[in-house]
Order: structure tokens, then C-alpha cells, then sequence
């Protein structure tokens, strides 16, 4: 009994103690909550996290020897966890002066792509010629669907406030969105290029249904940052940002 005893002592003694790297540094644990946001963080059918921007930042964690623990949270509790006094990081967020009084950034690891215009592939020809968002806003013939009170960063919600005559604002999802496009209630959306295949697919379309347009006056979208609560050391996204810089 006193073996048996002490087996359990020894066994919790070693869960209890930190990890090492192998230069004999300790390796921070630190859990990681993530959005269910695909294609950049999600989780998959096998019940594992992934995604594009999963991966990238997972392997920063690792090259940072910081051992990452992942837990799926929704938006609203992640943000309340990061008020707490636990030690945690959240991917992917945008940095906002509110955020910033109580959470700490990573270096950006990501940048979208600029939006672009989606409409159907057998209207082809209206967009001939067409090389921004500000030719399809003047043309009258060309309806722009977008949902209401959503923002495009200032610069096309500018645009868009410029040319309200050519405009449709809908209440509901993106996915609503798509299905009024298919049913030809407006000539084109906007989309972001990494959540544009998602979105089709979600909504169970063909992607030869669709068209892409590129516009030269939309700029690159927002930047995408790793959140630490106030609580995760300095010393620790340091070295995740060190990392961070050592990749293409």
C-alpha cells in the first residue's frame, strides 16, 4: 500500500512539474482558445483544430518552445477570459485601442487579402473593363448587395456611402447573402478571397456558378494578431515573436 503510495506521489510530482526544452529552458504551457472560423481556425471532422492560420500559428508555438493547449470558445467568452487573471492567448483577433487595456499582441501574423467582388458567372460581361469598386458603384445597372450595418474598413464603406443609389442592404448572414445573389436580387457582393470557397460550399453552390473580380481601389484588409491576457508574461510573446520572424 505505502508502494502504491508512493507511485501516485512520484506520478504526481511529474505532471506537476514544468516542461523543459531541449537547451534546458522551461516550456511555457499556455492555453490557446480559437473561434470557429474557417478556413482560417476551426475544428475539424476528426475533432482536431485546423485551418490555414492554425497552422502557421502552431508552428510558431512550437518553434517558441511554448506548448500550446487548444480549446474551441465563442468570441463573447474568449473576451471574457481574457479580463480574467488566467494565463491564455486567443488566435487570429484584430487589435483595437479598447483590447489594448486588457490584452497584450503578438507582432501581426496575418494580413487578408482585399475584397473582392462576387457575382455570377453568366454576367460576365457587365464587368468588362471594370477595374474598381468605384466603376461598378457608378454604373446604374450594377447593384451592389451588402448586409446592413456591417463594415468594409472605412475606406469602401466611404465608397459605398458615395453611391447609396446603387445599393442593397440586407438583414441576415453572408450565407443569405450568396443565396439573394443566385436569385439575382443584386448584380454583385463583396467577399474576402479566404472565405469566399467556405462560403459557396456552406450553401451548397457549384463554384463554377461564380465569378471573381479584382478591384485596384480596395486595400489590403485588416491585420490578424495572437491576444495574450495581461496575465501571460512579457518574456513569453517575446518569444513568440521571435519566432514569428523566422518564418517565410
Amino acid at each position: 500500500m505505502a508502494r502504491f503510495g508512493m507511485i501516485i506521489l512520484c506520478c504526481f510530482c511529474l505532471s506537476a512539474m514544468p516542461l523543459f526544452c531541449a537547451a534546458g529552458e522551461i516550456r511555457k504551457v499556455l492555453t490557446v482558445y480559437y473561434l470557429e472560423f474557417p478556413p482560417y481556425y476551426f475544428t475539424n471532422s476528426r475533432g482536431e483544430p485546423d485551418g490555414f492560420l492554425f497552422k502557421k500559428v502552431d508552428a510558431v508555438f512550437h518553434l517558441a518552445d511554448i506548448l500550446p493547449v487548444y480549446e474551441s470558445m465563442p468570441a463573447k467568452r474568449i473576451l471574457q477570459v481574457m479580463h480574467g487573471t488566467e494565463q491564455v492567448a486567443s488566435l487570429g483577433w484584430f487589435k483595437t485601442p479598447s483590447r489594448m487595456h486588457y490584452a497584450k499582441f503578438s507582432n501581426p501574423i496575418y494580413e487578408n487579402r482585399p475584397l473582392e467582388a462576387l457575382a455570377l458567372s453568366k454576367n460576365t460581361r457587365f464587368f468588362s473593363g471594370v477595374t474598381s469598386l468605384a466603376d461598378l458603384l457608378n454604373k446604374e445597372e450594377m447593384v451592389l448587395g451588402r448586409l446592413d450595418g456591417y463594415s468594409y474598413g472605412f475606406h469602401v464603406d466611404s465608397l459605398i456611402q458615395e453611391n447609396v443609389s446603387t445599393v442593397t442592404n440586407v438583414v441576415g448572414s453572408f450565407g443569405q447573402l450568396l443565396r439573394m445573389l443566385v436569385a439575382e436580387r443584386f448584380t454583385y457582393m463583396l467577399v474576402a478571397p479566404e472565405e469566399k470557397d467556405v462560403l459557396v460550399q456552406q450553401e451548397q453552390f457549384s463554384t463554377d456558378l461564380f465569378l471573381s473580380v479584382s478591384l485596384d481601389d480596395i486595400p489590403m484588409g485588416n491585420l490578424r494578431y495572437v491576444m495574450f491576457s495581461l496575465a501571460v508574461p512579457d518574456e513569453v510573446v517575446t518569444r513568440f515573436n521571435m519566432a514569428l520572424e523566422t518564418l517565410p
